[in-house]
């Protein structure tokens, strides 16, 4: 009897031991839904920006942005050539198939394709310069997409001529049928061609071309940036030229939105958005001259984003990463073997001070052989005084009644001699550290001689 308790005890464990993990996830289970969730959600982050949906925002003085990308002029005018297609689409003509204002309306809608298409080439590529690692391929591969976003043009046109051979036009079908399956198979040709470019564009060999094409111009355009935000900040002028832009550019976006909002048409309403981005791209470009705009990080291809607009990448705002305007440069230069700091290794190139010859030769008295020779006691302080005396004399002769027709002369005989007067004082005083043995050495100075030569020249009335 003790054995079969035994028995039936140690199964009894067995049992409950095998029913202990189940009945964790059933507690754990009851405590989430306890908790009032039922799924665990990952924190929004700069590409998943919660749950606020395809909702834009329209503040003054700053990118208008989506959760997608970033509006502006060609993503604008891309949704105005949609709605302007639908409102095409959805005429009537009388004596008209409905194919033509379909087939028509559909090829002007799909012009937004090609405009989102070329503004996505754009600003994914060189809009994200010093970003993205090779941003002139990635523009270059993105003309595939434009290429094939055409196909949709042609395709519209062809449905409206296809419709004009209908109806009480169908005498016309023997050229309009012939005419539309041409333009059809075209369609094809570019939807498939632009695959096939697109692909070929993005191949290892054409990105062997564009990826040193990138390296060359990205610390180019990353330092120009930086070095426009440095200049406005140490001048002082960048903060106030960007408040004046960013106003304007406020002003533009306020106008823009209630424009939109005064009308329930579609179009109307792509109208004030146009004016909006316009304001936007405004304010960004008072970020070349302020770093802590909203487009303060990388101004340069962030106002290419601005302008055009994207439909998956957004303007970075400030300030930048690195407030070193020579910093990519020096990136730059440092990969081409220069060390690593290759400003530095310019300036030992060039010697340190490649100045330092001329900074030493003017060092102490510049003049000091001049004045050695032009010493002495028989000239005093103004060893020149002869020949300013002269040249003064000159200068009174042209101030006679006469001296209209001498009168450019005496003017520059006149800047002469106050030049002459303004070195001579400073040689004068440069001459009183000589030696008193050096100025009484005689009699003839050198100033006797130049005295004596400027005498030999000038007419004898005058000596």
């Amino acid at each position: 009897m003790s054995t079969q308790r035994f028995f039936s005890l140690h199964a009894a464990c067995a049992t409950v031991s095998s029913l202990r993990a189940p009945l964790i996830a059933v507690a754990v289970a009851s405590l989430l839904a306890a908790c009032g969730g039922s799924t665990v959600s990952a924190p929004p982050s700069a590409s998943n920006p919660g749950s606020g949906g395809d909702s834009g925002t329209n503040t003054p003085g700053t990118t208008t942005t989506t959760s997608k990308g970033t509006s502006g002029l060609a993503t604008v005018a891309a949704q105005t050539t949609s709605d302007l297609g639908n409102t095409i689409a959805s005429q009537t003509i009388p004596g008209l198939s409905p194919q033509v204002t379909q087939g028509v309306g559909s090829a002007v809608s799909s012009t937004s394709g090609t405009l989102n298409s070329l503004a996505d080439a754009l600003s994914n590529g060189l809009g994200q310069t010093g970003t993205t690692s090779n941003p002139v391929g990635t523009t270059v591969g993105g003309l595939g997409s434009v290429v094939s976003s055409t196909s949709g043009v042609v395709q519209g046109l062809s449905t409206a001529v296809n419709g004009l051979g209908s109806g009480t036009l169908a005498p016309l079908s023997p050229v309009t049928t012939p005419l539309a399956g041409t333009l059809s198979t075209a369609a094809t040709a570019l939807n498939a061609g632009g695959a096939t470019l697109g692909n070929a564009l993005n191949s290892a060999p054409v990105q062997q071309i564009t990826q040193p094409l990138s390296t060359a111009i990205t610390p180019i355009v990353t330092s120009a940036g930086l070095i426009t935000q440095t200049v406005g900040t140490q001048t002082g002028l960048g903060a106030p030229l960007g408040g004046v832009l960013a106003q304007v550019g406020g002003t533009l976006n306020t106008a823009g939105s209630k424009v939109g909002s005064t009308t329930s048409n579609p179009l109307g309403a792509d109208v004030g958005a146009l004016v909006s981005s316009l304001g936007n791209t405004v304010t960004n470009a008072g970020d070349l001259v302020n770093p802590n705009g909203p487009n303060g990080a990388n101004p340069i291809p962030g106002l290419i984003t601005s302008l055009l607009g994207s439909t998956n990448v957004v303007v970075a705002g400030g300030p930048p990463a690195n407030s070193n305007p020579l910093s990519p440069l020096q990136g730059s230069l440092a990969s081409l073997g220069l060390g690593s700091n290759p400003l530095g290794s310019l300036t030992t190139l060039l010697g340190g001070s490649p100045l330092g010859s001329l900074t030493s030769t003017l060092n102490g008295t510049p003049l000091g052989s001049l004045t050695s020779l032009l010493g002495g006691t028989s000239c005093g302080s103004n060893p020149l005084t002869t020949l300013t005396g002269t040249l003064s004399g000159l200068t009174n002769i042209g101030s006679g009644s006469g001296g209209q027709a001498l009168a450019p002369v005496t003017t520059l005989v006149g800047q002469l001699t106050t030049t002459l007067t303004t070195v001579t004082s400073s040689v004068g005083g440069l001459s009183t550290t000589t030696g008193s043995s050096s100025s009484t050495g005689g009699s003839g100075s050198a100033t006797g001689g130049v005295s004596t030569l400027l005498g030999s020249l000038l007419p004898l009335s005058h000596k």
